[in-house]
Order: C-alpha cells, then structure tokens, then sequence
C-alpha cells in the first residue's frame, strides 16, 4: 500500500474520487477535504478481462476497521466479501494535482499547470478548431450589401476561424456607412495592454467595397473600454 490524498471531485454530474501521491495542497489547490489515506489498487489484476468472464465494474471500498484504508475491487461482490464498505465515484491515480488538472478540467487553470502543460492545451484547442472548420461549413455569405448582416457574417466567420477569439463586439455608432467596425477579445494575441489600435481592412461582399476596422483587445481592455470609452482608437 502506498499513502496517497484522497479528493473527491464531481464534474458534469460524475463523481470521481482522486487518488495523489503528492499533497495537493502544496500545489495551490483549494478543495477543503483532503484526506489521508492509504489504497490498494493492482490495476492490472482490476482491469484484467479473460474472455467468457464478466466485464469488470470496477468497485471502490473502504475498510470498515480502518475508514483510511482503500481498495480497487473488480466487482461490488469481491468488494462486499472483503468485508469493505462500498464508496461511490471513479477511481482516479496521479501523481499530483497540476498533472489531474492538465487531463481532468476543460479549460485547465493555467495558474496550477505548467507552462508547457497549458500551450499544450491550447494547441489541442486550435487542433480541433481546425479540424471543425474541416466538417463544418461556415454561415452563408450575405449578398444584399446589408452592413450590419455583413458585419455579423464577418463576426462568426473570424470566431469559427481563430479559436483565440472569445468575443466580437460590432460597433455601428458614429461609422461612416462604408465602414464596419469590430473588437475582437483576443487573450492570446492581443496587443499592447495600454494602447489599443485598429488595423484597416478592405472587404467586398456582395460587389458592394467596405473599410473593415478590427482591434484585438484583452478582456480586460473590455472591461476598461465599458468604463471609458474614450480608451477607443479616434473615431
């Protein structure tokens, strides 16, 4: 048997019960109930499946001598002729909480992972958007010179085609009619964090020529701009 901290976590209404060889509190985590524990678990023998027996269902018990006593059982029977008592939830083993939060939590916190462990995520992120652009056609291209369905289509078209993008803001107020103005919350590629700045594009849709002004901007910028939106390029 090897000491472990046991921490029970419920995500997407399935309850698991993670098993560290490490002391998740040395490494910033905040859940209250830690425990103390020590597990028996041959993974190998639990997971064995030999043709013509029964698919094992994988059963956590609890000493009943000893509440800090825990063991992976095959089946709820071999469990309850143990003499264990039956606890509920997934069994889980890692060696520390950074590694369960860089596999386990969608986004992961990039303030308990390591570096590499979070651009690897986002990497994973940009993969998959990729690769949902490939079986997923984008909104229809408007024809009617419409500025503002046009500069929706340009909103969730930018969104589908960069993953870093959490947020497009249109901003019609004041514009010349040939204009479209966008933000766009960008955390990963923005900019200055003091100053924010437009690029100009030309766009033509539908035969009809508009000036596109994009700025990338943080979430906190957002934040700023709602306050004072003076922060804004001129104009």
């Amino acid at each position: 048997m090897v000491p472990k901290f046991l921490i029970k976590d419920q995500r997407y209404g399935v309850a698991y019960l993670l098993f560290l060889a490490e002391d998740p509190r040395r490494r910033g985590c905040e859940v209250r109930d830690v425990e103390s524990v020590t597990l028996d678990y041959d993974m190998q023998a639990v997971h064995h499946w030999p043709e013509g027996d029964p698919c094992p269902e994988v059963c956590v018990g609890r000493a009943r001598d000893d509440p800090k006593r825990y063991k992976v059982f095959r089946y709820g029977s071999e469990c309850d002729a143990a003499g264990y008592e039956r606890v509920p939830g997934i069994p889980l083993v890692f060696g520390s909480w950074s590694d369960y939060l860089a596999v386990r939590l969608t986004p992961p916190d990039p303030e308990q992972i390591r570096d590499e462990q979070w651009f690897e995520y986002l990497d994973k992120l940009d993969e998959d958007s990729r690769q949902r652009r490939r079986t997923h056609p984008g909104p229809s291209r408007p024809t009617n010179g419409n500025r503002d369905e046009i500069a929706a289509w340009l909103a969730k078209t930018h969104i589908l085609s960069d993953s870093a993008i959490r947020e497009v803001w249109y901003l019609p107020t004041g514009a010349a009619p040939d204009e479209i103005r966008l933000l766009e919350v960008n955390d990963r590629f923005a900019g200055s964090e003091e100053q924010i700045d437009a690029v100009d594009f030309g766009v033509d849709v539908g035969g009809k020529p508009f000036r596109l002004f994009v700025a990338d901007i943080t979430s906190d910028q957002l934040v700023r701009v709602k306050q004072d939106p003076s922060q804004l390029p001129p104009g």
